[in-house]
């Protein structure tokens, strides 16, 4: 009975490794940033990227460069990258740990979320 305990408890920790995270993500509403125009009609939908150990994966790949930012709890930059046209994942250092805010500059719009390393 022992060892089941214990295999059912080596497997819950398993899966919670494996386990996945969808991490929304929201267009930044203060400071929209707009080349022109007039004002927007209806409020852009939010992002989601899943996020699986350190790889971040869209469902589909964008058709401009994407910056992604990593700012700490005191909103300074930690780590940059960006996507390119297409590309549909990207993989965080794992010397990064803790939790962050998340930006993605897609275009002339920004979007926030908060991502767990």
């Amino acid at each position: 009975m022992r060892k089941f305990i214990i295999a059912c408890f080596m497997l819950a920790v398993s899966m919670g490794t494996f386990a996945s995270s969808r991490i929304p993500l929201y267009p930044k509403q203060d400071k929209p940033i707009k080349n022109g125009g007039g004002p927007h009609r209806m409020p852009s939908r939010p992002l989601t990227a899943v996020l699986e150990d350190y790889t971040l994966t869209f469902g589909y790949g964008f058709d401009e460069a994407v910056t992604i930012e990593l700012l700490d709890e005191d909103e300074n930059v930690v780590y940059t990258d960006w996507l390119a046209p297409g590309q549909t994942t990207l993989t965080f250092p794992t010397s990064l740990a803790g939790e962050y805010t998340i930006r993605l500059t897609v275009g002339t719009m920004c979007y926030i979320g908060v991502i767990e390393l």
